[in-house]
Parts: C-alpha cells; structure tokens; sequence
C-alpha cells in the first residue's frame, strides 16, 4: 500500500478533522450513519479489542469500528479510520449531555477529580481486517462552583462533546494536568494514528510533535496547561 491511497476520516468532528490535517495527510469526510447502532461484532474479532474497563456498547473502539464499518464497505479500496472518545469516571461512562441538566450533573462530578479519556481507533484498510486500537490519558479538572458550571454550559460547548468538556476550547482553563496525550483527550490520538497509517503504507508529512504544535499554533483558545503531546 501506498500513500496514493484514498484516506477517509469517517466522523464528521471537525475537531478530529483538525488533527488529521496537521499531520498532513489528504484526506475526505464520509460521516457515518450507523455510529449510533447497538449491534456487536463477532467472538474472534472481540477477542482482538484492545481492553477498556468499559462494557462492550460502551467501548470505543467497538463505537468506531460501527462507524467505519459501513464507509469501509462502500469503499474498499480506501484506508478509513473511525474513532470515538468516552469519558470514564469512577468505572462509570460519561457521554455526550442530553440536556443542560445533564451538563451541569457531570461537571459537578468531574469537579477536582482525576478521570480518563480513553479513544478507540478503527482503521480499515482494504483486503484486510480493521487495525482495532485504543489509547487512554487522565484529566485533573479543577474545583468548579456553580457560578463556573452555569457560565460554561451557558457557553453551549459541552452540549456535542463527551464529559461536558471540550479540552481544546473554553474547558481548556478548567484542567489543571493532563497525563498522556493531550490530542487523545481532543478526539484523535496523534502518536497511534501517526504509527497506524504508517504500518499500512500511508506517509504522514509532519511528525506527531510537529502536527501537534501546529494544530495547537492554530488553536483560537490556547487555555490547556503546557505539555508534550509525546
């Protein structure tokens, strides 16, 4: 294989498009309509699942092999990777708000505590099985009072992002210390994606370092404490 070859971002995140174009990869968006789908994969290809302390209709890396699954079907001869991030706190699966009341009840729980940011990865490449990856970092939020959570809700950024926070943007200012890789965290985990493309054949034109200074460069919020993505 080679980096001739069609690549599709099979979200339609735009954060994750973002990473993606800081590695200087060419790439298009087919977004999928069956990220949503409750059905399993097969015993032999669970058996592959990187492990996540998570049930399986929680687990990341199943979520995004259902939405790249399809894509890859209708186009076999592309590399498509799919991802998907959950927030996990105290064993228990934080996802997207259902309301601003639901908004305010996670923030209150992450408030001062430490929690993981696990990204499940499934890249698919043609005439093979899916490459099914998962990767994890940990988030110290700060103490948050009421005043801060209603602001931030207000703000309308929690209400599309896993956790009620989006580390890239106003929540940035609310995390005091990041483990792991920060790009994990946003939605599209540098270093794996960087490695995966390249075990198919798929050249990226800048390194995860320095895809992950330019993306952060290009940031309009530049709130989050300094770290290496590496």
């Amino acid at each position: 294989m080679s980096k001739q070859y069609d690549v599709i971002l099979a979200s339609g995140s735009p954060r994750r498009a973002e990473l993606l174009h800081a590695l200087d990869v060419p790439f298009r968006v087919v977004v999928s309509d069956a990220e949503e789908g409750i059905h399993l994969p097969s015993a032999s290809f669970l058996e592959r699942l990187p492990h996540v302390c998570v049930n399986h209709h929680d687990h990341p890396t199943i979520r995004a092999w259902r939405k790249g699954e399809a894509c890859a079907r209708h186009n076999p001869e592309a590399v498509v990777i799919a991802a998907d991030t959950i927030v996990v706190l105290d064993g228990m699966v934080l996802n997207k708000p259902l309301d601003e009341a639901d908004a305010k009840s996670m923030l209150n729980r992450l408030s001062g505590r430490w929690h993981e940011v696990y990204t499940g990865l499934a890249i698919f490449a043609p005439h093979g099985e899916p490459l099914l990856l998962a990767q994890m970092s940990k988030v110290q939020m700060v103490g948050l009072n009421e005043l801060i959570i209603d602001t931030y809700v207000a703000s309308g950024e929690p209400m599309d992002k896993a956790g009620a926070y989006g580390i890239q943007g106003l929540a940035g200012s609310l995390v005091t210390a990041v483990t792991g890789s920060i790009t994990n965290v946003v939605g599209l985990p540098l270093s794996l994606v960087t490695q995966a493309l390249s075990d198919l054949g798929v050249v990226c034109g800048r390194t995860p370092t320095q895809a992950y200074v330019e993306w952060r460069h290009a940031l309009p919020l530049n709130l989050f404490p300094h770290a290496s993505e590496l």
